[in-house]
This record gives structure tokens, sequence and C-alpha cells, in this order.
């Protein structure tokens, strides 16, 4: 970098000293198509400014002037026109504005250090301002994308948090949005879907899930193409990460099985949508506009012999064969919490010939 009192000649400077590669710089926030040379230009020169200032405080007139072509800087000062220039009141021209060439002044430099003090200073600014620039790219895309599902790829796990990229999408997995139990190592492909974005100091990260139940509807979307096109829909779903989901679907088409459209030949179209989700089971049934042989089908694989509804209470009391009822209830409850929380009905279960 070269402070030059006098007129630049593009013999070195911020370029030729290679403190800060501005024409790099400039091209790459060109190819963001997020800002122009003026506004790079403004930066440097605020940034050389202020470590003047810096160095003394007492001269708040003293400015910058950047040329990024030869990469030369200037330190100059609006000047004050001799007695011999000055004109009686009455015949006084309007004031200039500063920054003409004519009413400045150069400045020397006020250390020998302060070369290398403004080249840190200018080179910060430009990082500043990439980062800045990328920040806000990432974050229009993560707006974007949100609800998407993504392949990423794991790079990093510290302290529970998982650092992934998505197609140069920086996204965060934070501890609640993960799978219980699944270990994420160095280089694992994942499939996530984004829920948010999120600023990080002076950078910006996408947050993706893989515990959300849009995961399993973006999953079930990808591998189903009846779900797709519209002709089967989901109309609930309820889903305990790593553990255990049920999805309730219904045909929009005459002549359509949705649970074997979603289950597909031989389960293909299941066990695709599995081996993405680790251990966890997915189960899905048909949908109904009957209460009762909605609960009954949400009490898969469990046989269910009767349904009485209580409007009042909101509460379906089923009946199952005794050998089935510890099935319908599922291991700590967990076939019964999900068909309720499936159906929004509050289910009790009992089997046939338990004491009235």
């Amino acid at each position: 970098m070269a402070v030059r009192p006098g007129r630049p000649r593009g013999d070195g400077g911020l370029l030729g000293a290679g403190a800060v590669d501005l024409q790099a710089a400039l091209g790459e926030l060109r190819e963001r198509g997020e800002t122009d040379e003026a506004h790079l230009v403004r930066l440097l020169e605020q940034a050389v400014a202020d470590t003047y200032h810096r160095l003394v405080p007492g001269d708040p007139t003293v400015q910058a002037r950047v040329d990024l072509l030869t990469g030369n800087v200037e330190l100059v000062r609006p000047r004050r026109p001799s007695p011999a220039e000055e004109a009686p009141a009455e015949a006084a021209e309007p004031a200039q504005p500063a920054a003409e060439p004519s009413t400045l002044e150069h400045v020397d430099p006020p250390s020998p250090d302060f070369v290398r003090q403004a080249a840190n200073a200018a080179r910060a600014a430009v990082q500043g301002l990439i980062r800045d620039v990328e920040a806000e790219r990432v974050l229009r895309e993560a707006a974007a994308r949100r609800g998407e599902l993504v392949d990423a790829i794991v790079e990093r796990s510290e302290e529970g948090v998982a650092g992934l990229i998505a197609g140069g999408m920086p996204v965060m997995l934070p501890p609640e949005e993960q799978i219980p139990g699944e270990k994420l190592e160095r280089g694992r492909h994942l499939k996530v879907v984004v829920i948010d974005a999120r600023r990080r100091g002076r950078d910006a990260v996408a947050v993706g899930s893989r515990s959300h139940p849009d995961l399993l509807r973006r999953l079930l979307e990808q591998e189903v193409p009846e779900l797709a096109s519209g002709q089967v829909t989901i109309r609930a779903m309820a889903r305990e990460p790593g553990r255990r989901s049920k999805v309730a679907v219904e045909a929009l088409q005459a002549g359509i099985d949705p649970v074997g459209a979603c289950i597909g030949p031989r389960g293909v179209r299941i066990r695709a949508v599995v081996s993405e989700l680790g251990e966890e089971q997915v189960q899905v049934i048909a949908w109904s506009d009957d209460p009762a042989s909605y609960v009954a089908n949400s009490l898969q694989p469990a046989t269910v012999r009767k349904v009485e509804l209580d409007e009042d209470q909101h509460t379906a009391h089923v009946l199952v064969p005794a050998n089935q009822l510890s099935l319908a209830i599922g291991r700590s409850g967990e076939n019964a919490r999900l068909a309720a929380r499936l159906t929004r009905w509050r289910i009790d279960i009992s089997g046939e010939g338990d004491a009235q």
C-alpha cells in the first residue's frame, strides 16, 4: 500500500503491496451481484480515514481517496484559502463542496506505521463486506427454501451442534432438531428439511431438521409419485423421531389405494423412506371421515372389535381382543399415544373379557 501526499503514480499501493487484492474482491462481489465499485471505494476510504483519525484524533477533517485501478491512497483535507484568495464578503462566490479537487490539499501519513495499519483496516473492511454479502445470500436462500428437502453433508459436530453443507449453503442442525441417538459422522450424507435461517454474528446459516414431521412428509413425496401429483394426500401425521411414526393418507382420485401407493410394490417405497430415518418405523394407515373407523385404523397393527365415541368427553372407547391389548397399547404406550395424536381423540383401550 502506498499513501502519497502527491499525485498517485500507479506504481504500488494496496494492490502492489499485496495487502488487499482489491480487484479480486471487487470481482467476487460483482459475481455475487450485491455491490458495486463505488460502494467498495467508499468502504475502503472510510477504513483508511478511520485509521488516520485513531492516530490523529484532533484532525477530523482528513479524508481518504482510493484509486482501485492503481491501489494508491491519498490523504486529503479541505484546503483553507489564503488571504489573497479571499474575496470581499459582498463579492464572495457561493462555497464549493469540500470534495472538489480544487478545494482539497494533500496530507502526509502521520507515522511510518500508518501504511501497515491502514492496509490491515482495508483488508478487514473488504473481508467484512464479503461476509455480510454472504450472510444476506444465505438468509435469502434459506427463506426461499424453507420447507424443502435438501441433501447435505456433515462437515463437523461440536458440542452437539452439527454443521452441514447443502449445495454451498451452510446448514446448522441443533440438538433439538436431530434424531435422538443418530450418529453424525463427518462426511455422512443426510437429508434434512430447511425450517429457518439464523444470524450468528456477521455470518448466517440455514437451520435444518431431522426430527420435524415435514422431513417425513417430504421423503414420502419424493418416493411416492401419487403424493407429488396430488392423487393422494397426507391428512395427518404423528411422529416420535427415531422410534415410530404414523401417517394417515387419503386418495383424491377414484381407483387408487392410498396406503398401497405409499408402501409401493413389495414395500419398495416405504423402505426407501425408512432407510433415510435409521431405525424409525413408519406406518401408513387409511384416513376416514368416520371418526370410529379412523380411530380403528390408527391402532393398527392391532385388530379393533368395536369403537364407541363419547362426543362430550371427546373420548373413543376401543375394544380389542384380549391377546392384542398389549399390541394396541404398544411399548410404553407408544402405539396408543401416536394414534391419539394422529386422530386427536382421547383413546381408552380395553381387552375383550376385561372386568367392567
